[in-house]
């Protein structure tokens, strides 16, 4: 056994060893191509899904913001329609009643609460002041909640109307007048209660009777001014259209009414003929139609040019009135205004320069040599 034949060792093959070897190493590149593919693919595949999904969402983000935008815009079409509609069912409410208070009223105290609650409603603070006897008399006030003062500062008051230029420019043409709070137009008297209620800028509505008979004339003015929003002219002007119907209405059943039934009728006071501001007015009430029609537009387009003036260039207006130079300071509005009255204004012989008179009056307060020597002035 021991003597037994081993087999013989083989010796190292070395085309063998090569071929091993050679099959390691494509083993190993394929192995690193196989994962350098996997990887390529692998992080393809989520650059792919990440553009893909980056892109559904902007576009998903993109319909949603246009229809919600849609549907806001729907909603808020619908909204302000239906606000709009609210808004006006209230106004007609609210005139409605005024009027029917108006018409119901059974003496001047009533009569004059109806007028300034309507009015109330649509600016923030009113006054209304009778125009008889030729003096304006304080008849009631509301006043914006927020306005801190005594509400007797109107009681009492009375102010002839000579002192007060912008309610006689409102009686005599009967038109709505923008008038500064301030003594020159207003007067002392009138001018500090005002000032003191808030007042810059107030806005001056006749209430006018005799419509009906041809013989229109205004017998009181409700006097309004802004809370820190614009007023509503028109409003107001309808207000005071429908109570000097109510007056008139109530006037012609005082003349008709029986003495039996003396005691029951509306005791508002009797209209008056107004003392007549103006000198001219009988010259005036005998032009013809259009030249009054005429002569009206030329004092508004006088008084609006010269308010304006005051109202946004007071840098000017103060400085030429301490140098007695208001033309020289103003010149260049004072040429355009003058020539633009010229202009539409001055073609029938009975036209008076009214700018040249509202320039005096309420630029110069009735002192022409503040204009300074330089002034051209009237165009007639």
């Amino acid at each position: 056994m021991e003597n037994e034949a081993q087999p013989p060792v083989q010796p190292d093959d070395p085309i063998r060893r090569e071929q091993d070897l050679a099959r390691d190493q494509i083993a190993a590149a394929w192995q690193i191509h196989i994962e350098r593919v996997q990887e390529s693919l692998e992080s393809g595949w989520r650059g792919h899904v990440e553009q893909v999904l980056n892109e559904r969402l902007q576009a998903v983000s993109t319909v949603a913001a246009a229809e919600v935008e849609r549907q806001v815009a729907e909603r808020l079409t619908a909204e302000i329609a239906n606000q709009r509609a609210h808004l006006s069912r209230q106004i007609t409410e609210r005139l409605n009643q005024t009027a029917r208070r108006l018409e119901q009223a059974e003496d001047s105290a009533q009569w004059s609460a109806a007028l300034l609650d309507g009015a109330n409603g649509f600016a923030a603070n009113v006054a209304l002041f009778s125009a008889l006897s030729g003096e304006l008399k304080h008849e009631g006030h509301r006043l914006a909640p927020s306005e801190e003062i005594p509400l007797t500062s109107f009681e009492d008051l009375r102010v002839p109307l000579d002192q007060v230029p912008a309610a006689g420019t409102v009686l005599e043409s009967l038109d709505t007048v923008i008038a500064m709070a301030a003594p020159g137009d207003l007067s002392e008297s009138l001018a500090a209660p005002l000032n003191s209620a808030g007042a810059s800028r107030v806005c001056l509505v006749p209430l006018v009777v005799g419509r009906a008979s041809n013989e229109r004339r205004a017998v009181a003015i409700l006097i309004a001014w802004d809370g820190g929003e614009p007023l509503d002219v028109s409003v107001l002007e309808l207000l005071c259209t429908l109570a000097g119907s109510t007056l008139d209405t109530t006037f012609d059943r005082r003349q008709s009414a029986s003495s039996a039934t003396a005691g029951q009728v509306v005791s508002i006071t009797p209209i008056q003929q107004p003392a007549k501001p103006v000198s001219a007015a009988e010259a005036f009430d005998a032009l013809p139609r259009e030249d009054q029609e005429l002569h009206s537009r030329a004092q508004r387009f006088a008084r609006v040019r010269v308010a304006e003036m005051r109202l946004y260039q007071p840098d000017h207006v103060r400085k030429g009135r301490e140098n007695a130079c208001l033309y020289t300071a103003l010149r260049g509005e004072m040429d355009r205004s003058r020539a633009q009255f010229k202009h539409e204004f001055m073609s029938i012989p009975s036209m008076v320069d009214y700018f040249h008179v509202e320039v005096i009056r309420t630029l110069a307060n009735d002192d022409e040599s503040l204009l300074g020597p330089e002034y051209p002035g009237s165009l007639c």
